[in-house]
């Protein structure tokens, strides 16, 4: 090949080169370009992300703290509530009280009745809307502790027992033997939910006894817990079953008028148990009764017939004629109302107006018990317990008792920290007052002074008592009682009787018919549970006929203190 050939090969290839060096330099370039414009983009939409994430953390954190508000605001709106409605409540109530126990004409009786079934019809759906609104708050606490379902439940019963709507219906109470002596839960939600079935089963039925029943089976936590509460009414229809648990929901019978309410109860009752992990229902039969039940799974604490532990003594109550109590309270009303209600008890009432006076007037020797309201000026329940219990540390103090009208979950905590024996929530009646403080300070005397109990001594006792009642009754009672509380049981029996004695005479001297029959009929309702049949006919004796009638009366009392006496000689 030439050299002129060469040359134009050569600079053919060179222009080839050169020609694929600046596409591909343009190709790089274009590429390039389109790299920085995509991380142009990207890094614009980075930051409109991290903006937008911004934004929408603060709109977030925004929210939410509109919503902790918004609950502290709805949960401060229920506990100010429930102080404002159940303070005059409780007075109202109180004081209906107070004019009953006085009042002897029968017409202005029934009208303070009515009058009474109307304020506690309206106090029943105060706490139950005030319940409600608290599980739709999310304020609705749940606790763990200790539960003695026994004790429970019998502290319950006590209560009911009391109500004038039982009409004296036996309530009874079997627990299996193998149900756990002590088991984890909330033991006041527990007691709400029995007290709620119980309640309604007197109010939606009108004769027979509620029997109260508790059994248990293995369960992977421990024990799976059955509580049924049997009533023998009117029965509910298989069409209302699916609306008995619902919010706002009531079944339509004879009785539901009569028996009023807002329809929450048992939903309430549903909310708890399953908030707890349980569950709740019905069995029911048309005509013949219903037997309410719940089941909850509970880690065993203490096993039945399982010694020591945490076990609480059965509940003990002590007389309490002649006692001193100090009643810090601010407002009039209720000042009037449980200074009033103390003298009625046979107690000694030191008022003081709020927390600071209660701190001054206060020493141990002076007092075997103490009210103390919560919500006070200067210093409120709280404060003032706290620090008689640092002033008097070492101290052997009386049970201090608070009183509120606030929502009971609100004050509870910190009662607990400050030493509170017991809460109570407003209104409380009479009787249940009565009960409580009669209880608090039976225990407390065992706790200063405890008495040496020989098992033996107690179960020979109580086999003694069981063959001076009647037969049946002796058996069915050693089937739901230990021998031990049979004979405590008695003992509170012969306690009770004693009192309602002494009330008779008074009521026979003061020719005060009406408080003569009611104390009569107390009187023939417990003998009936114990089987003391004697008792109860001379109560029933007492109750039917008037100084008018008879001037049997005093030597009738003469009898029954005879026949107390010589139960009192068993114990």
């Amino acid at each position: 090949m030439t050299h002129d050939a060469n040359d134009r090969v050569s600079r053919l290839r060179y222009n080839r080169e050169k020609a694929a060096r600046a596409e591909a330099e343009a190709l790089l370039e274009a590429k390039s370009r389109q790299l920085f414009l995509a991380n142009k983009q990207l890094s614009e939409n980075a930051a409109a992300l991290e903006h937008a994430v911004t934004e929408r953390t603060s709109q977030l954190q925004s929210a939410l703290e509109n919503a902790q508000a918004a609950s502290l605001a709805r949960s401060r709106f229920i506990a100010t509530m429930s102080h404002e409605i159940r303070t005059p409540l409780g007075g109202l109530l109180g004081m209906i009280d107070l004019l009953g126990m006085d009042e002897t004409d029968d017409k202005k009786n029934e009208l303070l009745e009515f009058a009474r079934t109307a304020g506690r019809g309206l106090s029943r759906i105060v706490n139950d809307v005030l319940d409600f609104s608290k599980m739709e708050a999310g304020v609705f606490v749940f606790e763990e502790e200790h539960v003695d379902i026994r004790a429970l439940v019998e502290s319950v019963r006590a209560l009911a027992q009391a109500n004038p709507n039982s009409a004296n219906r036996p309530i009874l109470v079997k627990i299996q033997d193998s149900f756990p002596q002590i088991f984890l839960g909330d033991a006041t939600r527990i007691r709400q939910v029995i007290s709620n079935l119980i309640n309604n089963a007197i109010r939606y039925s009108t004769d027979g006894p509620i029997i109260v029943r508790g059994t248990t089976t293995p369960h992977e936590k421990g024990a799976l817990l059955r509580i049924e509460v049997e009533d023998f009414g009117i029965g509910i229809a298989d069409t209302e079953l699916d609306n008995l648990f619902k919010d706002f929901s009531q079944i339509t019978n004879s009785l539901t008028a009569a028996a009023q309410g807002a329809g929450l109860g048992l939903a309430i009752c549903k909310r708890i148990l399953e908030s707890c992990g349980g569950q709740i229902g019905v069995n029911s039969t048309l005509g013949q009764g219903s037997i309410f039940w719940f089941e909850l799974a509970a880690h065993v604490v203490v096993q039945s017939g399982q010694q020591g532990g945490d076990t609480p003594p059965a509940p003990r109550r002590e007389s309490l004629m002649g006692k001193r109590v100090l009643i810090a309270e601010d407002n009039i009303i209720n000042q009037k109302l449980l200074m009033t209600y103390a003298k009625r008890m046979g107690l000694k009432p030191v008022l003081a107006q709020n927390g600071r006076i209660a701190l001054d007037l206060f020493t141990p020797d002076d007092f075997d018990l103490v009210l103390m309201d919560v919500a006070m000026p200067e210093m409120d329940g709280l404060e003032a317990t706290r620090r008689i219990r640092e002033k008097w540390v070492g101290h052997s103090l009386p049970p201090i008792l608070a009183l509120t009208a606030h929502v009971m979950d609100a004050v509870e905590h910190d009662a607990k920290q400050v030493g509170i024996d017991v809460i109570l929530s407003k209104p409380i009646p009479f009787d249940d007052l009565k009960l409580t403080l009669e209880i608090a300070l039976g225990q407390s005397l065992s706790r200063r002074a405890p008495a040496a109990v020989d098992v033996s001594t107690a179960a020979e006792n109580a086999g003694t008592i069981c063959d001076i009642m009647a037969p049946d009754i002796a058996a069915e009672l050693r089937e739901m009682f230990t021998l031990e509380d049979l004979v405590e049981l008695a003992k509170n029996y012969v306690i009770d009787a004693n009192e309602r004695l002494e009330n008779i005479r008074a009521a026979y001297n003061q020719n005060d018919e009406q408080n003569l029959r009611a104390q009569a009929h107390s009187i023939k309702g417990s003998s009936l549970v114990f089987g003391f049949h004697d008792m109860s006919e001379h109560a029933h004796f007492i109750e039917k006929h008037t100084a008018a009638d008879t001037p049997d009366i005093p030597a009738t009392l003469v009898q029954m203190q005879s026949m107390l006496d010589d139960i009192q000689s068993y114990l």
